[in-house]
């Protein structure tokens, strides 16, 4: 269950991270499908089924996030709503164009960060 749950995560991830650099390519290049609400519920979904896997995957291995060997796991949920408003202001039409290039190089250094927390399980910013 643990391998399925895992894989499952990691599709999940990629998927999010295509589909945001495919919304913010569409966006800078007046695409016809950038006016379309479906993608950006699309992606919205899609990092809502991350969040969920990831809790399943905390559930199931039963790590504490609120214990002090395990603050990794508050980390990386902090540095996915860090994600997640970034690619909010990025995908954003109304934000201007400067701010939307510096967010969307912005969401990427969450993204690894999450994936320098998810290699070595040690908490960098709440280190007690």
């Amino acid at each position: 269950m643990y391998t399925i749950l895992k894989h499952t995560h990691l599709v999940f991830i990629l998927l999010a991270v295509v589909l945001f650099v495919l919304n913010f390519y569409w966006l800078r290049t007046k695409h016809a499908n950038a006016e379309k609400a479906v993608f950006k519920k699309v992606l919205l979904h899609t990092n809502l089924t991350v969040l969920l896997l990831g809790a399943a995957l905390t559930g199931l291995l039963q790590v504490n996030p609120l214990q002090e060997q395990n603050y990794w796991v508050l980390e990386k949920l902090g540095a996915f709503i860090a994600y997640v408003v970034m690619v909010h202001v990025a995908l954003n039409e109304k934000t201007r164009t400067r701010m939307q290039f510096m967010t969307f190089i912005g969401a990427f250094g969450w993204v690894a960060y999450i994936a320098e927390l998810a290699m070595t399980k040690q908490a960098i910013l709440l280190v007690g």
